[in-house]
């Protein structure tokens, strides 16, 4: 007698696999454009590192540090291979953070799209999220 899977069992099968991979994704994803509403003047560096993680760039400024963070947000076109470059867009979150001392004095939220960013002079060295 000959066992035969039913389909929908094979169906099953790789749907929980699929799903079951993403359990096991460890990197931290960092969303800019909502945890940004998480700082506010008078935070300490310790709790916008709880909340933001590293900065991407420190920068000494005249009263204190500045901490800045970059995103690279890729439109589903733009992540085709071969062809992606020519398709789609990406966009670009930048929030400074300005110290003074150990707190936050102000923070600032900009977002780009790929000309904007070229005419600030900002660069971006790739992306850190999609």
């Amino acid at each position: 007698m000959r066992f035969a899977f039913p389909s929908r069992f094979v169906v099953c099968l790789c749907l929980l696999a699929f799903v079951g991979t993403g359990c096991f994704y460890r990197d931290p994803v960092r969303h800019l454009s909502s945890d940004i509403c998480l700082i506010t003047p008078n935070l300490t560096q310790q709790e916008v590192l709880a909340y933001l993680g590293s900065p991407d760039e420190k920068q000494k400024g005249e009263q204190g540090e500045i901490w800045i963070y970059r995103e690279v947000k890729q439109s589903l076109l733009r992540k085709t291979p071969y062809i992606g470059d020519k398709l789609g867009s990406e966009n670009y979150d930048v929030v400074t953070i300005h110290f003074i001392g150990e707190l936050v004095s102000t923070c600032l939220y900009r977002a780009y799209n790929e000309e904007e960013l070229k005419k600030s002079g900002i660069t971006i060295s790739g992306p850190r999220a999609n």
